[in-house]
């Protein structure tokens, strides 16, 4: 695994917790038929208290997909983060799961977790054999 730039300033539990709470959700993507190596995009969900705050984050991630939207009922920020489309591994969450947790500090935003679309995962990895 590597160590990043930053991964200092993250409290420790906090990171365990983020890295059980990525693994359970490799388990969940495998037991829906999901494998290593299948393509799919990752979206990293933050929440922020101020859209500045938000903005911060965006530009942290200025080539992939950001998208903010403001809530309503206790005006914080949802800020959605989309990476490109990628091979996935458990690994590669975690890493990215680090990653994730650095900006969140360094923006002084909430992290709150990866999610998927296991359709679009499911459609991205068809065997070219169902394509005829």
């Amino acid at each position: 695994m590597n160590q990043y730039k930053g991964i200092e300033i993250i409290d420790p539990i906090e990171r365990s917790i983020q890295h059980e709470l990525t693994k359970s959700l490799w388990q969940k993507l495998c037991e829906m038929r999901i494998k290593i190596g299948d393509k799919g995009r990752i979206n990293g969900i933050f929440i922020s208290k101020s859209y500045e705050q938000a903005k911060a984050l965006k530009a942290s991630f200025h080539d992939w997909d950001v998208s903010i939207h403001k809530q309503e009922e206790n005006s914080t920020q949802t800020i959605q983060i989309t990476t490109p489309i990628s091979r996935l591994s458990v690994e590669a969450l975690v890493e990215l799961t680090d990653v994730f947790l650095i900006a969140a500090a360094e923006t002084v935003t909430k992290f709150d977790g990866l999610e998927f679309d296991v359709n679009e995962i499911k459609r991205l990895n068809t065997p070219w054999w169902k394509f005829w």
